[in-house]
């Protein structure tokens, strides 16, 4: 994996066992077509809305067990010959997998995913990328579990690996390339920064290139506060890292 930004304590190198991202990542064909099929999709504004199942209910159209909410926005790829593991959000961030490393644990809640990169890309990453070749996006929203600290992951796809690198290299230190996106799968509003500076309060996203993806990580509080004390530093840059790595890990093997 090829790491943009600054070094963290937690290791940007692939598990060494492939099976415990595959297992983690893409699960079982049989529990896909069961999860595909109890699913209700509605057309709403900005793509297909779909409302799947939670791993924990009892019986799936019941309710569910839990107050675990996850809303998707938008259309994974179709499989194809060419490309039998399609660009889905729920094959690579499965909702009912926690995000857990060291101290930190959070969850997966809103998603979006789109084959039109310009729609999760701030006006000076549009510029940036507009020859790069990105084939598609998707983010999520992952919440600490005390709901205090909101992270966004964004992934762009590309056509290789020498591409992805290219365009991590261009956005690294841009400031707030991707827009943020919030728990209940809508994007929040920024302010428009001047050219190569970041939104108040949203740091430069942590950037990596892995394999042909490239992801981009930031975390805010869920209350909207900047940070103000060296605890606020520290909280936002660990759920950052974490975040990251997850991502990272889960598209080393793709």
């Amino acid at each position: 994996m090829t790491t943009q930004g600054d070094q963290s304590s937690i290791s940007d190198r692939a598990p060494a066992t492939p099976g415990a991202v595959r297992n983690g990542a893409r699960g079982g064909s049989k529990r896909r077509v069961v999860a595909w099929c109890g699913a209700i999709a509605v057309l709403g504004a900005g793509g297909w809305v779909v409302s799947r199942p939670h791993p924990g209910d009892l019986l799936p159209g019941l309710g569910s067990t839990s107050q675990d909410v996850s809303v998707v926005v938008g259309s994974p790829a179709p499989t194809s010959a060419t490309d039998p593991n399609p660009f889905d959000v729920n094959r690579y961030f499965p909702q009912g997998k926690p995000v857990e490393v060291n101290t930190y644990k959070g969850k997966r809640s809103g998603a979006r995913q789109s084959g039109d990169c310009a729609e999760i890309l701030e006006d000076a990453a549009k510029k940036l990328l507009k020859d790069a070749g990105c084939q598609g996006y998707m983010a999520v929203s992952i919440s600490r579990s005390d709901g205090k600290v909101l992270t966004s992951v964004t992934v762009l796809r590309f056509a290789n690996d020498g591409a992805a690198a290219k365009a991590a290299e261009l956005l690294t230190g841009q400031g707030a390339v991707a827009r943020f996106v919030l728990p209940d799968a809508t994007v929040a509003a920024t302010p428009s920064p001047a050219p190569g500076a970041a939104a108040k309060g949203d740091p430069a996203p942590k950037v990596q290139a892995v394999r042909h993806y490239v992801t981009l990580t930031s975390s805010r509080f869920a209350d909207g506060h900047t940070p103000a004390t060296p605890q606020d530093n520290q909280d936002l840059d660990e759920a950052t890292r974490v975040c990251s790595y997850t991502a990272g890990t889960a598209f080393v093997w793709s």
